[in-house]
């Protein structure tokens, strides 16, 4: 094997031949300054983008001037398919996925629930196991997913309920993303593109602080529910001096004289606006306010 001055040794150490380190350079310069940062996956993926990139701008020139007229058709018999929705949803997130991932791509169709959709995904592996494989996100969830030579998928899943927080780094070459757990564990992965972490971090914090609102929502409309009802079993059990809608018997005279003590309208309508607002809160019942409401327009 032709080699360089000394061993063109990459970061999984296998040992890159001149000829791929050539085609490498020639498509990203910082190879073969950085080349004991590349795995050899890595390496594969460069000079085939730089390949299907010759590809398509020699199919391009050649159709530049020509217009069929057949409109597009997706999937079988012209309708749009599952696996056609997730590869559009790739495109319109400018995803660089080589094709050393495609069979990861095809299982998205029966790993993404028919409500989930894709808001981050890049091409990478684990840290330390160096699995290579696809990650993805979506509106509940992270997942990494490595399909093997003989068809079983190995999947690890982090639903946003259990993340902690998620962090990236980013390097000259390519971004590693971090998912720390509730529980204390750690994820991490490296992505072959620099801006990958960013936009993974990006979308995993716009769910997860929805998530946190939509818990404090939660938990304040549960705090004004206790309030309302610990409210309502004081109004019922205070006692009757304290009661707004009782008065006691010896501070009304009227009551020497009548079985149905009488007070001034005033005092009756503030309390009856009183009354409303308590039922609009949900404290009393309306069967309750009907009863209380003729209590006291019977002391008018």
């Amino acid at each position: 094997m032709d080699k360089l001055l000394g061993e063109n040794k990459l970061a999984d150490n296998h040992i890159l031949c001149n000829k791929c380190l050539n085609e490498a350079s020639n498509i990203n310069k910082d190879v073969v300054n950085n080349l004991q940062q590349f795995f050899l996956p890595e390496i594969r993926g460069i000079i085939l983008q730089g390949k299907i990139g010759e590809t398509e701008n020699f199919g391009s020139s050649q159709t530049s001037n020509f217009q069929s007229p057949e409109t597009p058709s997706f999937g079988f018999g012209g309708t749009v398919t599952r696996l056609d929705d997730i590869q559009d949803q790739i495109v319109a997130l400018n995803a660089r996925l080589s094709i050393f991932v495609n069979s990861e791509v095809k299982e998205l169709v029966h790993i993404l629930e028919n409500n989930e959709k894709l808001t981050a995904i890049a091409e990478g592996l684990t840290i330390p196991a160096k699995v290579e494989g696809l990650l993805f996100s979506t509106q509940k969830r992270v997942v990494f997913i490595d399909k093997k030579l003989f068809g079983n998928v190995q999947k690890d899943e982090y639903l946003f309920e259990n993340i902690r927080s998620v962090d990236h780094v980013e390097s000259l070459l390519y971004s590693t993303l971090k998912i720390f757990s509730k529980n204390g564990s750690t994820a991490e992965f490296k992505l072959h593109n620099k801006n990958d972490g960013k936009n993974f971090c990006n979308a995993v914090n716009q769910y997860l602080n929805g998530t946190i609102s939509q818990s404090t929502s939660q938990q304040q409309q549960q705090q004004q529910q206790q309030q309302i009802q610990s409210s309502s079993f004081n109004l019922y059990n205070m006692p009757v001096s304290e009661n707004p809608f009782q008065k006691p018997a010896e501070l009304n005279p009227v009551q020497q004289n009548s079985g149905i003590p009488k007070e001034a309208p005033e005092v009756i309508f503030e309390q009856l606006e009183k009354l409303g607002k308590l039922r609009e809160m949900g404290v009393l019942t309306d069967q309750e306010f009907t009863e209380q409401k003729k209590k006291l327009l019977d002391r008018l």
